[in-house]
């Protein structure tokens, strides 16, 4: 018997104990989508000039001075004259004009504390010539999140899901705490860096675990619920932001409020299905007993029999895999190159607009808030629409819209409240075929690599993460390049999405073998819940159209980035 028979006909898709695993994993997702977003406030730059007066302790009346106006050169940016931030001319004085010869800031700077009090930024003076050192904070979280996502994805592989994720809580706890107290920004990034792989270890692992012990039929709710979790973090990162304007008191509370996560070593199952797969047969009956107290159905012993049994005699069972099983076949090979693609454009694009939002016009906390708000919305909006038509023309689809409202707020930069408005469209809708392929990333992963597959398409988004900080500060150079970047970033994501399969209806694959068959079966049985004319025309399509694109994706298998996945069935 295979597991998604016995949750269909004897324990239930979605019974008390899926939903009881499910909002154990989803705190998780709050914390670490808190943290993933945090260095938007914890290094936020404010307005800001060369200090001119010897003494920076007290900004207040002098900001405004008619004296410091004449110790500052205007500059043109985006049209627009503003004073410079980080020029000042040669000879201050401001009772008489200044001349033409200007000059780097030789006494620091003066930062504007009405909204911000202290960021990294403020303390480190991460501007002008050292501004370069802000991006670099946030794409060495970014490089620790990738590599983290493959290492803990292969420690809970081997070791199991729930050991794994406890594991990386009570790191994500004690680095992220000890961020706070971090004497100069070199440890401070490299405590970043470390918390990053923590962090990413534990919402992918937890993630997986969810999505294992759930039925087909509501596989992809518990996937985008999870998804979504991490933008109630966003929430409460904007509200603590808001009433806590210090950068350190900010680390260390949103490090703190996690702490009743390291429970989860008592109250966490461990994967039922991950068990199997691994022969852990006593430890597989007895979450599958307590699992049926706990939905109130009885599971008869023969069951159990012929579940263990059916893995026992899987080939696949009986060997350890690593990440070179990613890539043996021509199957999985074929698939990695184009998913690793798309995680670096829509996730690079993800976070490089939760950014820029909060340097757009207008209040920052305002901007990120309603930014949160409307990616919550249609996200929302994807799921249902994935359930009904499909994923590749949600997450396609999604991608190309965010593409063109970037492209748009580019080019109305001379209209600050009209890009910014394109702006917020692009996030928004980003967003939604960024949580769609969270959510369909687990469908297409064997269970014997699913864990691991998972880390290695998590780093391989880090990519994109790790460059979106450094092309926010393209606008040094030309005030559109940004949003720019990201418009074509989006577009070619969206591209990339058009050679994956569907997989709308389809049982999770147990074995290698299983996704090697997916593509190559042409009549399949279809998941019976599910209705077929979404799942026929896109096999339809696939059956003519993919093959003339598999020659492109094969030339690039040396690619260690992976993601599997399968294709859905023709249906007579």
């Amino acid at each position: 018997m295979e597991w998604d028979d016995l949750l269909r006909e004897y324990l239930g898709e979605f019974g008390r104990f899926q939903k009881i695993t499910a909002m154990l994993v989803i705190p998780v997702g709050i914390t670490v989508g808190l943290n993933f977003v945090a260095m938007t406030f914890l290094a936020a730059t404010p307005e800001h000039h060369c200090q001119v007066f010897g003494n920076a302790s007290s900004v207040g009346h002098r900001y405004q001075a008619e004296g410091y106006n004449l110790s500052v050169p205007l500059e043109n940016i985006g049209g627009t004259w503003k004073q410079s931030s980080c020029l000042m001319y040669k000879e201050s004085n401001s009772t008489t004009t200044p001349g033409n010869e200007t000059t780097a800031c030789t006494h620091g700077w003066e930062y504007d504390r009405t909204i911000y009090q202290s960021t990294i930024v403020t303390e480190y003076d991460l501007v002008c010539m050292r501004s370069w050192l802000k991006g670099l904070g946030q794409s060495t979280f970014m490089v620790g999140a990738g590599l983290g996502g493959i290492f803990f994805g292969t420690l809970s592989d081997r070791f199991g899901r729930q050991p794994t994720t406890v594991l990386c809580l009570l790191l994500h706890l004690a680095l992220s705490t000890g961020a706070s107290f971090t004497p100069d920004y070199v440890s401070f990034i490299v405590l970043r860096a470390l918390d990053g792989a923590a962090a990413n270890g534990a919402i992918y692992t937890a993630f997986v675990l969810a999505v294992e012990v759930v039925g087909p039929s509501k596989r992809n709710a518990v996937s985008m619920a999870i998804s979504l979790s991490a933008s109630v973090g966003y929430f409460l990162l904007c509200l603590l932001a808001y009433y806590i304007r210090t950068w350190r008191n900010l680390q260390l509370v949103q490090a703190v409020i996690m702490t009743p996560l390291l429970c989860y070593w008592w109250v966490l199952p461990e994967s039922p299905r991950w068990l199997i797969s691994n022969k852990r047969v006593k430890s597989a009956r007895d979450v599958l007993r307590r699992a049926a107290r706990v939905n109130n159905v009885t599971i008869p012993d023969d069951v159990y029999t012929s579940l263990l049994t059916t893995s026992a005699e899987s080939n696949e069972a009986k060997k350890r895999f690593t990440m070179i099983d990613l890539l043996r076949t021509p199957q999985m090979r074929k698939i990695t190159v184009t998913v690793c693609l798309t995680w670096i454009f829509v996730t690079g694009v993800y976070y490089g607009l939760i950014v820029g939002t909060t340097d757009l016009a207008g209040d920052p906390y305002v901007n990120f808030a309603l930014g949160t708000a409307l990616e919550m919305g249609l996200a929302v909006l994807g799921w249902a629409v994935m359930e009904r038509f499909g994923r590749k023309p949600v997450i396609a689809g999604s991608a190309l819209l965010a593409g063109i409202g970037c492209l748009a707020s580019a080019a109305t930069t001379g209209l600050p409240t009209v890009s910014r408005n394109f702006a917020l469209v692009g996030r928004v809708v980003n967003a939604m075929s960024f949580h769609c392929l969270a959510a369909y990333t687990p469908e297409v992963f064997p269970t014997v690599v699913r864990s691991t597959g998972m880390g290695i398409a998590t780093a391989c988004s880090r990519i994109g993460s790790m460059l979106a900080p450094f092309v926010t500060l393209l606008g040094d150079v030309w005030l559109p390049l940004p949003m720019l970047t990201f418009g074509v970033a989006s577009c070619a994501g969206g591209l990339a999405v058009c050679l994956l399969p569907e997989t709308l209806g389809l049982p999770l694959p147990e074995t290698i073998e299983d996704v090697e068959n997916l593509g190559r079966e042409p009549h399949r049985k279809k998941d019976k819940d599910k209705s077929v004319t979404t799942s026929a025309l896109s096999c339809y399509l696939n059956e003519y159209v993919y093959e003339a694109l598999e020659h492109l994706a094969l030339s690039y298998t040396t690619s260690y980035y992976v993601y599997v996945h399968e294709r859905v069935p023709t249906v007579l």
